[in-house]
């Protein structure tokens, strides 16, 4: 396959990069500040400002066009179709980039408070409200139980990835808990700090025995639905 030079460029991470040139046949790379990879979008220092923002206007923009193409003004119907085509738009890859600061959670969270106020019957409902009656977690919150799944697949081997390139079991054996309580890393920076591999560490260890000793995925799903992770949780309404 031949590669097209002019979708090529050089992304420089890191403050202390020495920002080489390069070159590709002959022709030298232009360099970027930010970058797409397989549909995530990020920047020479590791953040996902422009992701978010990104993927903010296109599902705002697909909320919008269903409550205009729907003759339906059914509130579960619309919701139904927003789960279809708006909320995997928020929730692409959401380990890789799932958002720690409370503006960018916050503006993730408008997508679905504004869609939802917008449905027959409740405008005059608080967010939260809104939700119950809908059926309907927080964009914040189901980013959290994704990590934990996620975690439970590598911990189990359900998918492709090596467990030690991202976790340690811990060691000490007289702390209370489960038996696959991880290691908590120092951390000197806080792209490391709010990566997957060490964001909800706490929360992981937290788990009751009967959750994380699930014998199938959809058992630890159905299970991790009545664990109470509000404490793990940075907005509240």
């Amino acid at each position: 396959m031949c590669i097209s030079l002019n979708k090529c460029s050089v992304l420089h991470v890191g403050k202390s990069n020495p920002r080489h040139v390069y070159s590709l046949r002959a022709v030298l790379l232009p360099g970027a500040t930010v970058a797409t990879d397989l549909g995530v979008i990020v920047d020479d220092k590791l953040c996902f400002t422009s992701h978010y923002a990104s993927i903010v206007k296109k599902a705002h923009q697909r909320a919008s066009l269903i409550l205009r193409c729907f003759k339906c003004r059914d509130p579960l119907f619309l919701t139904k179709a927003y789960i279809v085509y708006v909320r995997p738009l928020l929730e692409y890859c959401s380990p890789v980039w799932a958002p720690v600061y409370i503006k960018d959670i916050a503006l993730l969270e408008s997508v679905q408070r504004r869609f939802t106020k917008r449905l027959t019957g409740m405008k005059d409902h608080n967010y939260i409200q809104r939700l119950s009656k809908l059926n309907l977690d927080t964009l914040e919150a189901r980013r959290l139980k994704t990590d934990l799944v996620t975690m439970f697949k590598i911990l189990n081997n359900l998918i492709d990835v090596d467990f030690r390139d991202f976790f340690s079991l811990s060691t000490i054996a007289h702390t209370r808990g489960h038996r696959f309580k991880l290691n908590k890393l120092v951390c000197k920076n806080n792209v490391r700090l709010f990566s997957f591999s060490c964001r909800r560490i706490d929360c992981w260890n937290s788990l009751p025995d009967d959750v994380i000793y699930c014998e199938s995925l959809q058992s630890f799903k159905t299970r991790l639905n009545y664990v109470d992770l509000s404490r793990y949780l940075i907005l509240s309404f």
